[in-house]
């Protein structure tokens, strides 16, 4: 089932030294006025995840909605941006193999 992000003045309560960026960013402040999913680096895999899922869960008018912001903010709908910020954890867990000179 969808959950709608938190809206400003849920932001300030939750993240109350957070908050002031937080509603400065266009992705967040967006997010807290419409009430609508913008796919968006997180700073967790499993918050990534979450908010991926929950995408998922929105309405096809939320999701081209959603669109039109992702192309404004990042140039790609959010299924291209999920991917590409998918990579880049899938490739941060990769273990690093280094040669050995012998």
């Amino acid at each position: 089932m969808y959950q709608r992000p938190y809206t400003a003045e849920e932001i300030k309560k939750f993240y109350p030294e957070k908050a002031d960026a937080l509603l400065r960013d266009p992705v967040h402040s967006w997010r807290a006025q419409t009430g609508i999913e913008l796919i968006h680096r997180e700073p967790t895999l499993d918050e990534q995840k979450r908010i991926w899922q929950n995408w998922n869960e929105m309405t096809d008018e939320m999701k081209q909605e959603s669109d039109a912001k992702s192309r404004e903010l990042f140039g790609k709908d959010n299924a291209t941006h999920h991917e590409e910020i998918m990579r880049k954890w899938t490739k941060r867990k990769r273990p690093v193999i280094r040669k050995i000179h012998s």
